[in-house]
């Protein structure tokens, strides 16, 4: 898929909550379609590299696709993906 069909696709379906409505309305969002990231950097759909200087969540301290993390993720999805802290408890909180 190009950018510009990813583009027009996420348009149609998601509202894009951190972004002005203006461009809503208006059908020219100014969106970065990201296909993938590794390290510091995101990358689109045609192999273009961005420099990710906004980096939320732990991005900023290890990166896109970590290994350690992912192998960490992985694992536990194996075992255990989610159970709500309402009257439960589970080792990985622990």
């Amino acid at each position: 898929m190009t950018n510009a069909e990813w583009l027009s696709r996420s348009l149609k379906a998601v509202w894009h909550p951190c972004t002005q409505m203006k461009y809503h309305d208006s059908g020219a969002l100014p969106l970065v379609p990201v296909a993938s990231g590794a390290g510091a950097w995101l990358y689109d759909f045609e192999g273009r590299r961005y420099l990710d200087a906004i980096g939320s969540w732990w991005v900023n301290l290890f990166g896109h696709a970590n290994p350690r993390i992912n192998a960490a993720v992985k694992d536990q999805l194996d075992r255990l993906e989610h159970v709500i802290l309402a009257g439960f408890t589970h080792a990985p909180v622990v």
